[in-house]
């Protein structure tokens, strides 16, 4: 039996833990500047948390895809890594639906 690190065995997860943290991180960092306190948010504050978010997303959903896209995987991990991938698809659509939503309708920055 061959022992994995554990490196190894979140990597077909990537997608679901990355971009979990990442459409929390845009979220939260997003609703904060527009809605909570509106003294301090501007749209750049908004746009770097979009993009953190999606830098995030995509590392975790870059993870897994290298566990679906290599050869010799097992047939579970490789189907873990696909539901990762689409998952981290629906976390960057999360990201960049309130980031297109909160440029148009400028609550705070009328």
């Amino acid at each position: 039996m061959t022992s994995r690190t554990i490196g190894d065995r979140l990597r077909p997860w990537g997608g679901i833990f990355a971009g979990t943290f990442g459409a929390g991180f845009a979220h939260q960092l997003g609703v904060d500047s527009t809605l909570q306190d509106c003294t301090v948010g501007s749209p750049l504050i908004v746009t770097i948390a979009t993009i953190a978010g999606l830098v995030i997303v995509g590392g975790g959903a870059f993870a897994s895809w290298t566990v679906y896209s290599a050869e010799g995987e097992t047939a579970p991990r490789r189907f873990i890594a696909g539901v990762s991938l689409m998952t981290a698809a629906l976390f960057a659509i999360a990201v960049i639906l309130p980031f297109i939503a909160a440029m148009l309708i400028p609550r705070c920055w009328q």
